[in-house]
């Protein structure tokens, strides 16, 4: 089941709402909180119906989003978790969830040695972290594939500005049969990993792969 990011801010702003026990949180306060939110995270200016606020709390209650809510009413107007300690954030992946951030990590894996991905290593140590907790129910870990020794990981990054840009470029490179390295002029136009080994395609000259 799909959730929009609209939604989503007001399942999140439900969720503060219902943990914050110093309050009786009508389903009227609830519709200006989730406003309030809207307004502030996303710029829009509207009130929320009572059609989209039940509809949230039935999502909610339901398993269709993997929450099961434990949302109840008291005195026919206040609503609350049952449950002081409950949380949406807290709840338990699905199995869908963990496959879907199985391929994100692994797809993000491929970016380190990157400057632009530089920020979002911590961010996917956590995702990674996230997974093996989730997978093995156990308290979390940090479990890292990628080997961070590549020798020459850091040229990475230098060889993609060079490639989107169309500049040559002069190396010293060194073949498996050669017994000795020369200084070659290359247009690099590829770069590939392989076996958790990067390698850079390109024209010599323009005449042939290298």
């Amino acid at each position: 089941m799909p959730v929009n990011r609209n939604a989503l801010i007001r399942y999140r702003t439900i969720d503060k709402c219902l943990q914050n026990r110093r309050k009786k949180w009508t389903i009227e306060s609830l519709m200006d909180a989730c406003a309030d939110a809207l307004y502030e995270y996303e710029g829009i200016n509207k009130p929320i119906s009572l059609r989209t606020i039940r509809m949230d709390l039935q999502a909610m209650r339901s398993d269709k989003l993997g929450y099961s809510a434990p949302i109840i009413v008291t005195d026919k107007k206040y609503y609350s978790y049952e449950d002081a300690d409950y949380s949406i954030a807290n709840s338990p992946l699905t199995t869908q969830d963990l496959s879907i951030l199985q391929e994100v990590a692994h797809l993000l894996q491929q970016f380190k040695g990157f400057s632009h991905f530089n920020d979002m290593t911590e961010m996917v140590n956590k995702l990674e972290d996230k997974i093996y907790s989730e997978q093995h129910h156990q308290p979390s870990v940090i479990d890292f594939e990628k080997n961070e020794l590549l020798k020459g990981i850091q040229w990475l990054d230098k060889l993609y500005k060079l490639i989107i840009s169309q500049t040559t470029v002069q190396i010293t490179y060194q073949s498996f049969k050669a017994r000795s390295a020369e200084q070659i002029i290359i247009y690099p136009y590829l770069l590939k990993e392989y076996r958790n080994r990067w390698f850079l395609l390109g024209m010599k000259k323009m005449d042939k792969i290298i």
